[in-house]
């Protein structure tokens, strides 16, 4: 026997020794780690209160002491925390804080300050708190009750409902008033919520929620939108905790929450009727969001199926010959060589052909944006390059790296806690333009709840004769046993990584540190996407970037500082159609308000009538991406030759959305970070009922009325019947026609080959582009239309940007943020005198600091002029005379001839 075959076997047979003790120990702890029990109720036991440790006018501190039943057992593996500390923080005379933890103040909590939530106010004496509250007296079962002051509305009651709270199982209930109830995570259903048990667990998957626990999709935000049915004002209630939840809601009657870890840290923000208050207040809160680029207003094309080079070329080539507007077509996991991150498949992606398309100085070149998945392969370069850097998860078995399963076979998954991480991504990252020349200027990044195509992790296995391959374990267990699951019958490691799975805990932790403790996967799966979602920030920062689009799936509440969203994977169904625009008011309460969906659908195929439905709704989107999946029969707006409409309606709802483009980002550009910006009918209407009825209409700021066709029509004669309503004291004109509508509930026939009924609200003025179809957003130039709706005082304002360069990112931060402001107010105020109407037009600035660069109106719109109980509108061309605004206080005149 030859010396090579000796070292063979000895290293066949160590490696099946190390096998079998890790099977072993694993069959060990799987027999003797028995799920722990939760509390059930206060018949276990209660919490009294003990002593008051502190008090002062804008805090009080309570101990709380757990008082046990007759019949309670306390379980060991999941103990009672018998002594409490209760804390009431008057953060501001709108914003309190409620924090319910371990009396010395040792449980996992995450850190006050970036990239975490964080109260940035002091308390403002000057201002009388709106809270008022009363907590249970000295050896009474504790409670506590809030109310706002002024009214009486109580916000939080937790009177004769239980509170547990043990090691792993945390349950409080809150009881509610008559009200409505948005938010609560993210997941596919209506936007006023219904009864249900709604989970808060990161999870891959396309489904929608009926309140079923375990229906959730990829994003962790716990709070909640409540608007009073007495009072009418609204109020902002977050739970500051990123571990697993179950929420249960019973409308108008309680909501409670089950929580697997961590603390009760709530955040309540109190506006009045206006709901865009509470929600800037959570927002800067969360950090606010941020602005993306101009181009990545416009229109983008993707496909998981563009496999080569030369179909990109073809996709392309299509769209110029059509004269579809586009300004980005994608690639998604074709490209990479063997679905190895930061790669590229030369064999089949010719880089000479995607230079082409990618030339932005051709007039015909269009951005990439391309997907990076977090999982990275066992063998490629990023992997010996991550395990020299030692910056992945490891394996609470093997303590090795831990071991996935996703597109490329085999994976590793980075822990974005080492400060390694970060340095790693960014290599990476870079690689694509260092290696082969291309610049991801969108990049996309997906799979990070971590997605995993087994559950948990792939261990070495003695079952398998072999010995040197890896084999999954399958259990009928997690790796770490808990009294309460959140997904109800749906394992925690379905399709993700092992609860025991560790993370770095240093001192150096980029995200935190938890002194003494050990950091595993049942802490951090809710923060995973977050914390890729930070690394591809800062990476995008070190390579230059000024403005950045990072499209992240799993997100966290304090995303929008760092990523913008889409809703994921979805069908190609109508009810799917219509949970797209839930799901984009939904972020824009949880601060991430670029964001759209998959227009068309992923999966499945979508049928001609739904897809031209889907491109009008999908043109106002923020973002506006047509995506379809591998297994899909093809989708693009020139898909369906035999239905002619669908591509007619793509390039006529396209070419409004363009005329829009400059419009829809100053309402970013003007919101500075905080706020909303696709809002529901109710923001505009807060006192109109009837308005939370008609969840498929929305808004375009205060500004635009949209009513889509969400459902399915007659291909006979190839129109849908649309219902919809105008809000009561609501006056608008038909963005196209400039016909009037006032309150009440109207009925249209809408042709599959149309636009998106859309109407600018009575007393606004919208600046558009309409003078020609634009392909590209970067050919816009800095000419406008003024459509001036009139109210009834004859009188509209409207704002608009002062910059004339919107392609250029430093233009935009040195004129627009960080301290600086590139707004204008426009006035437009009408009057008759001597059988004749003029209009006069001023623009003011919006703050003391507005910079001005040349702004041209050219051309105004005038809706609403009121004739002898009649309206009319007029259409003036000022090209030879225009209004230029390029200084504050600007003042112009227009006659208009009304015969």
């Amino acid at each position: 026997m030859n010396k090579t075959s000796i070292i063979l076997i000895a290293s066949i047979l160590s490696a099946a020794l190390c096998g079998a003790i890790i099977y072993e120990a694993y069959k060990a702890w799987k027999i003797n780690n028995l799920p722990p029990t939760p509390v059930k109720s206060n018949t276990d036991g209660y919490y009294i209160v003990n002593m008051l440790s502190q008090s002062s006018l804008f805090n009080l501190n309570i101990q709380l002491e757990w008082v046990a039943g007759q019949n309670f057992v306390n379980d060991p593996s999941n103990p009672v925390i018998e002594r409490l500390s209760f804390k009431i923080n008057f953060d501001n005379y709108n914003e309190l804080s409620i924090k319910i933890t371990d009396i010395d103040d040792t449980r996992f909590t995450l850190p006050y300050k970036e990239p975490f939530p964080y109260t940035k106010v002091t308390y403002e004496p000057s201002k009388e708190s709106l809270f008022d509250y009363i907590i249970s007296v000295p050896g009474e079962a504790f409670y506590f009750k809030l109310w706002r002051k002024d009214t009486g509305e109580v916000l939080f009651d937790t009177t004769n409902t239980p509170l547990i709270f043990q090691d792993k199982y945390l349950q409080i209930t809150n009881k509610l008033n008559k009200s409505a109830l948005f938010g609560l995570g993210e997941r596919r259903t209506t936007f006023k919520l219904k009864s249900g048990q709604y989970s808060i667990w990161a999870a891959d998957a396309a489904r929608i929620d009926y309140g079923h626990p375990g229906e959730q999709i990829y994003g962790t935000h716990p709070m909640y939108l409540k608007r009073d049915d007495a009072t009418k004002n609204f109020h902002v209630l977050f739970l500051r905790n990123a571990y697993g939840m179950e929420i249960d809601y019973q409308e108008n009657e309680s909501i409670t929450y089950k929580v697997i870890g961590g603390n009760f840290d709530f955040k309540f923000f109190l506006g009045n009727n206006n709901p865009e208050e509470p929600i800037k207040l959570y927002h800067n809160y969360i950090n606010g969001w941020i602005l993306h680029p101009f181009w990545v207003q416009g229109f983008h094309q993707c496909r998981w199926g563009y496999k080569t080079s030369e179909e990109l070329m073809q996709v392309w080539d299509k769209f110029n010959e059509l004269s579809i507007p586009i300004d980005s077509l994608w690639s998604d996991i074709d490209y990479m060589y063997e679905f190895y991150d930061f790669t590229i498949d030369l064999s089949r992606f010719n880089i000479s052909q995607m230079k082409q398309i990618y030339d932005l100085k051709d007039p015909k070149g269009v951005h990439w944006s391309s997907i990076i998945d977090v999982g990275i392969a066992i063998g490629s370069d990023a992997a010996v390059r991550g395990q020299e850097l030692n910056t992945f998860i490891k394996s609470g078995y093997t303590g090795q790296d831990l071991i996935g399963n996703v597109w490329p076979g085999n994976t590793y998954y980075p822990d974005f806690n080492h400060p390694n991480s970060t340095q790693f991504w960014f290599e990476g990252l870079n690689n694509i333009t260092k290696n082969y020349g291309l610049v991801q200027e969108g990049i996309w990044i997906d799979m990070n709840e971590f997605s995993n195509f087994v559950n948990g992790e792939v261990l070495p296995s003695v079952k398998d004769s072999k010995f040197l391959s890896n084999q999954t374990l399958k259990s009928e267990k997690s790796s770490l046993q808990l009294p309460f699951n959140p997904q109800g019958d749906t394992d925690l490691e379905f399709k993700t990584l092992s609860l025991n799975a560790k993370h770095y805990n240093e001192k150096d932790g980029l995200m935190l540190h938890i002194p003494n403790y050990n950091l595993t996967q049942y802490d951090m799966h809710n923060l995973n996407g977050f914390g890729e979602s930070i690394a591809t920030y800062e990476a995008a920062k070190l390579m230059g970037r000024n403005l950045t689009f990072i499209l992240s799936r799993s997100t966290l509440f304090g995303s929008g500082k760092y990523v913008q969203h889409w809703n994921g994977d979805g069908f190609s169904q109508w009810d799917y159609l219509f949970y797209t625009i839930p799901g984009i008011i939904n972020f824009q309460m949880y601060g991430i308000p670029f964001v759209g969906d998959d227009i068309c659908g992923l999966n499945g195929n979508a049928t001609p009538e739904l897809c031209a439905r889907w491109m009008q709704l999908g043109s106002l989107y923020p973002f506006s991406r047509n995506h379809n999946g591998n297994e899909s029969i093809s989708q693009e707006p020139y898909a369906f030759p035999d239905y002619h409409y669908v591509l007619s309606s793509s390039i006529k709802t396209l070419n409004v959305r363009y005329q829009l483009l400059k419009f829809y980002y100053h309402l970013f550009v003007k919101e500075q970070g905080s706020g909303t910006i696709f809002r529901p009918l109710m923001w505009s209407f807060p006192n109109d009922d009837e308005a939370l009825n008609y969840e498929a209409e929305f808004m375009l700021g205060d500004y635009l009325l949209a009513a889509p066709v969400v459902a399915q029509g007659n291909e006979v004669t190839n129109t849908t019947g649309l219902d919809f309503y105008i809000p009561q004291g609501g006056v608008f004109y038909d963005f196209y026609n400039q016909q009037r509508y006032t309150e009440g509930k109207y009925h249209q026939d809408v042709p599959f080959d149309s636009v998106v009924p859309l109407f600018v609200k009575a007393g606004k003025i919208v600046h558009i582009q309409d003078q020609k179809p634009v392909l590209r957003s970067r050919f816009l130039d800095n000419h406008f239309t003024l459509y001036i709706a009139l109210d009834s005082n004859l009188y509209a304002s409207g704002s608009i940007l002062t910059i004339n360069d919107y392609n250029n990112d430093e233009n935009i931060i040195r004129n627009c943020l960080e301290g600086a402001n590139c707004v204008t107010i426009i006035e437009a105020q009408g009057k008759f005198e001597n059988n004749s109407f003029s209009i006069s037009l001023k623009n003011t600035q919006e703050q003391k600091n507005t910079q001005f660069q040349e702004v041209v109106i050219d051309k105004v719109i005038i809706a609403g002029i009121s004739t002898f109980g009649n309206y009319i509108s007029k259409i003036v061309d000022i090209s030879s005379n225009p209004f230029i605004i390029n200084k504050d206080k600007q003042q112009y005149d227009i006659n208009i001839n009304l015969q």
